[in-house]
């Protein structure tokens, strides 16, 4: 499925520590900020976070609070014996409706094997509207939080669509996102390595949405989008000079992304 047939690829930045980072990619036209509260060079406190939301709030006037019936998945239209793909393709829409009721981007919080109660206490001060678990988390995590998940399956050599029988469980996570897998450390995601878009767009052709990231730039999301067919896109190193958000290439990478006839 192409899910870029309409030209409007869900966009995230990723990694934002800064108000005005996270004021650039809300103006730039992102549709989540994610900010990283595992050990990473972008780890922000709570406090950090708190002044993000804040200031991502005050430069959207129509922006809302997160309402947590909103959130909630109960009255989806999904059956107990949908296939991954309806199962899926409700919970991106819904998303996609959440993001344009409340007026602002989503902000997601970015775990990585850390213990569910540091997460639900950082999602409630905040607070966040999605959290991604983007460790070695089992699936079943995500029925314990309170707010749609994004998880994480890292790509590598040995990946195969039919070797994650976790990656299409349904009620479970919200968003699948395929990641590199960076070998040789512990600290997954933003370290601007790709995987082979091809691998990506397996998972497309099933009909299901899923984020892509890995190695993602204004040069290179284009491509990307055309080859990996994904929902949307996740970016964080690719969107830095000298490791500082830089507003000119968030706003050329969400551009990328969404208007690809443009």
């Amino acid at each position: 499925m192409d899910f870029s047939a309409n030209g409007q690829v869900v966009v995230k930045i990723c990694g934002v520590r800064t108000a005005e980072a996270a004021v650039a990619a809300s103006e730039a036209g992102a549709d989540i900020i994610g900010m990283i509260f595992a050990p990473s060079p972008r780890l922000i406190d709570v406090t950090t976070a708190q002044g993000i939301a804040q200031a991502v709030s005050a430069s959207t006037p129509s922006a809302t609070s997160i309402d947590q019936g909103i959130a909630s998945s109960a009255h989806l239209p999904v059956s107990a014996d949908s296939t991954p793909s309806e199962f899926f393709n409700a919970r991106s829409q819904h998303l996609v409706d959440m993001r344009r009721r409340l007026g602002r981007p989503l902000l997601a919080g970015v775990f990585q094997n850390q213990p569910l109660e540091h997460i639900l206490e950082v999602a409630r001060s905040v607070p966040l509207d999605m959290v991604q678990l983007h460790g070695t988390e089992s699936v079943e995590m995500a029925r314990m939080i309170p707010v749609p998940v994004i998880k994480v399956f890292h790509v590598d050599d040995a990946f195969s669509l039919d070797g994650e029988s976790d990656l299409l469980r349904t009620f479970h996570h919200w968003v699948i996102l395929l990641d590199t897998k960076v070998a040789g450390t512990s600290q997954q995601g933003g370290k601007g390595v790709s995987f082979d878009w091809t691998i990506a767009r397996k998972l497309s052709d099933k009909g299901v949405p899923f984020l892509m990231a890995g190695g993602l730039t204004p040069e290179n999301v284009r491509e990307a989008v055309l080859v990996g067919k994904p929902w949307g896109v996740d970016v964080s190193s690719g969107t830095e000079t000298n490791k500082v958000k830089d507003p000119s290439k968030i706003l050329a990478f969400v551009h990328g992304a969404k208007y690809l006839r443009g």
